[in-house]
């Protein structure tokens, strides 16, 4: 039996400062596992860094805040980070000598998919992850792969 999932949203806002990148990823990593998305540890790692990236990035480039979106809806995660910058996010080829410049050539690899989009007063970068039925337990609940696997 496969499970109907019900959207699921968390919003909040990150403003620069020593730990604001690590408490957002944090956040999204612990809503993802909350909400009983069925990622694998290496994929939730990925939306870790991929939402490390993006939050980054907003923080640097675009005035010091940020709103930061976490869907869950149907089979996919995606985590969208709004700014108040209208310049296009780029993905830049970065040498080896140059110390930054390569975090949305990571999201590109990483993530199923990212993109961006303009809204009034500034931009949306987003990136998805895909992720697969979770198998049901006795009152509907995800259960844990391994507890699936015993099932069987």
């Amino acid at each position: 039996m496969e499970r109907e999932y019900r959207p699921m949203r968390d919003e909040f806002h990150v403003t620069v400062g020593v730990e604001a990148v690590r408490r957002a990823r944090e956040r999204v990593v612990a809503a993802a596992e909350h909400w009983g998305v069925p990622l694998s540890a290496d994929a939730l790692s990925d939306v870790r860094l991929c939402a490390s990236e993006l939050v980054a990035n907003a923080l640097e480039h675009a005035g010091g805040s940020c709103l930061v979106t976490v869907d869950w809806v149907a089979d996919e995660l995606r985590v969208e980070v709004a700014d108040g910058c209208r310049r296009p996010p780029a993905v830049l080829v970065a040498g080896d000598e140059l110390p930054s410049g390569r975090g949305l050539v990571l999201v590109e690899a990483l993530a199923g998919r990212w993109g961006w989009r303009m809204v009034p007063g500034g931009k949306v970068v987003y990136f998805a992850f895909a992720a697969k039925r979770a198998p049901l337990g006795q009152r509907g609940e995800p259960v844990s792969a391994s507890a699936a696997s015993y099932r069987r």
